[in-house]
């Protein structure tokens, strides 16, 4: 399963975790390998991680997003950005600690990421743990993150880690965490039906891509009246307008990813 599912209906998560001396520690497998944030070339790396993960759709896009978050302390990336390299050290996944002061919380796990090919191979659980050393050694006692539910796999290795929710009015992102984990953190939450999860535009454009796509990653933008959807498939680059609830598209570009 990709970790990234669109279909699920879109939620933001914040969950906190206030003792960084406790969570559990694991090793990465044989053959991986940690390396820091180096210089300018590592952008490419990061860029490529989190196109193959299903994040971005095309390159500049993640391009400007990487500026836009990460030049206000570019500076300090070597000691906040790290990646795990497979046995050929070639990066693979990606993950960053952010300084913050969001809700008095002094960092924040950032843009963590792993490519398709590795998902499902016992690399989550190390990668959130180096995360959390990172954070550790440079010097925070405490962590926050924001998450959704379209990525509830690792909202629930979050759970796992002890992580726990923090609640705003919004409580229906956390049922539907609940309904597909059921993980014991979330007991005093309520679990939906399946129907109630899952987002129709969604699901209706998804299955119109699947007339046109073998394999692909896609997102949708539809707040303030867009209707724009973003094709990354085979290392080509589309983008359609939807129409009728996603039930018909309409190919506006093309391109080389």
């Amino acid at each position: 399963m990709k970790s990234i599912e669109n279909t699920i209906e879109y939620h933001e998560l914040i969950m906190t975790l206030d003792d960084l001396n406790s969570y559990n520690k694991y090793p990465l497998p044989n053959g991986y390998h940690i390396s820091f944030w180096k210089d300018e070339n590592d952008t490419a790396d990061w860029i490529d991680i989190h196109i193959k993960s299903g994040e971005f759709q095309n390159k500049s896009q993640a391009m400007n997003v990487f500026h836009d978050f990460y030049d206000t302390f570019y500076e300090e990336l070597p000691k906040r950005c790290f990646f795990i390299s497979n046995e050929k050290y070639e990066k693979i996944a990606t993950a960053t600690v952010s300084p913050s002061c969001d809700r008095n919380y002094p960092c924040v796990i950032d843009w963590l990421a792993i490519t398709h090919s590795y998902q499902g191979m016992g690399l989550g659980k190390p990668l959130i743990s180096q995360t959390l050393k990172v954070a550790k050694d440079l010097g925070y006692d405490k962590i926050l993150l924001h998450t959704q539910t379209t990525t509830w796999l690792a909202a629930k290795l979050y759970l796992d880690f002890g992580f726990i929710p923090l609640v705003q009015d919004d409580v229906k992102g956390w049922d539907i965490l609940k309904t597909l984990t059921n993980h014991p953190q979330l007991k005093r939450f309520n679990t939906l039906k399946d129907c109630e999860i899952y987002s129709q535009l969604m699901l209706n454009v998804k299955s119109q891509l699947k007339k046109l796509h073998d394999d692909f990653d896609f997102e949708v933008w539809y707040i303030n009246n867009r209707n724009d959807v973003y094709v990354n498939s085979n290392g080509k680059y589309f983008q359609y307008k939807f129409f009728d609830n996603g039930n018909k598209l309409e190919l506006v570009f093309t391109g080389e990813n």
